[in-house]
């Protein structure tokens, strides 16, 4: 449920000092307010002064709108400390934040792979960095590619104008009908290079044409991986906790706990196949970690299987 907040600035500013002696969620309802202060101008223009009233300076408050604006609809972010909710205000925009607070990460100094909950601060912001590192590589591959594609582009446009001038001198000779054996020389001259000319233009559209091709798999490829992953983990947890429901029902029966090890038993076979084709795939080996995860020896890749060591 939304609060309506006051425009009483004296109600927002009594808000803002009670917030700020309670943690957690405090966070946000300061950013909130201070956001609603700021747009709707209810200092009348002393934003700054009013800021040095409630011992905030411009860059802190600035964070707190920034962290409610980025992190104050989402439940897990509560639980974090302020440290990491202000090192993440600065994540590349295609991070998405939920995803990236719930999902494990690989510490380059470490190669651990930890949640940002188990991170520290400093790991944290070693994360960050790498993702800002490999973003900025990705945007430079992507601007290579562009200039590749310009260049062959504009290769192609100068062939063929090159090529529709050897066309109007064959043409021009071919129409003369008392051309010279010098002539006849500099036609066949002529029509060869032309042919040059036509292999290389038909020779750059087909690398055009392989090159789009090629990005268009790729990217396809890649949206259909994570799809399937993604799907299969939210199958797995709904039909997991299904089960156990399910199972908690009759679990004082033989029958279902033979059937619960015997679908463990298989299911830990299943993982092993894939985990073991995934590896050849990816050419690392997975490591079981102790609270089930697998942490890949590269130290830029991880993969999560989900792991059950009983039957």
């Amino acid at each position: 449920m939304n609060i309506v907040l006051s425009n009483d600035l004296n109600i927002i500013t009594a808000e803002i000092n009670s917030y700020k002696q309670v943690a957690g969620q405090s966070l946000f309802e300061i950013g909130k307010r201070l956001k609603h202060v700021k747009e709707n101008d209810l200092a009348h223009g002393q934003w700054e002064s009013w800021l040095n009233k409630i011992d905030l300076v411009p860059q802190t408050a600035r964070k707190f709108v920034q962290a409610y604006e980025q992190f104050g609809n989402r439940a897990m972010s509560s639980d974090l400390p302020t440290g990491k909710l202000f090192e993440m205000l600065s994540l590349p925009e295609s991070v998405e934040r939920s995803t990236f607070i719930q999902e494990p990460h690989t510490v380059p100094s470490t190669g651990e792979s930890k949640t940002v909950d188990e991170m520290t601060v400093r790991e944290l912001r070693e994360v960050k960095q790498a993702l800002k590192a490999a973003e900025k590589e990705n945007a430079a591959a992507e601007q290579r590619a562009r200039q590749s594609e310009a260049t062959q582009q504009e290769a192609a446009r100068n062939h063929m104008v090159q090529q529709n001038k050897l066309l109007a001198q064959i043409k021009a000779l071919e129409q003369n009908p008392s051309r010279s054996e010098e002539d006849e020389s500099h036609l066949r001259e002529l029509t060869e290079e032309n042919v040059r000319l036509m292999n290389a233009i038909n020779t750059l559209k087909q690398e055009m044409l392989e090159r789009d091709a090629a990005t268009e798999k790729r990217t396809y490829d890649l949206r259909k991986m994570k799809e399937s992953l993604s799907k299969t983990r939210a199958y797995v947890e709904v039909d997991m906790s299904t089960a156990l429901n399910h199972f908690l029902a009759v679990s004082d029966q033989r029958e279902a706990v033979e059937a619960a090890e015997l679908f463990w038993a298989n299911l830990n076979d299943t993982l092993n196949r894939m985990r073991q084709q995934w590896s050849a795939a990816m050419k690392i080996e997975l490591e079981v970690l102790g609270d089930g995860k697998k942490q890949t020896s590269h130290s830029r890749q991880t993969v999560i299987i989900e792991h059950d060591s009983g039957a």
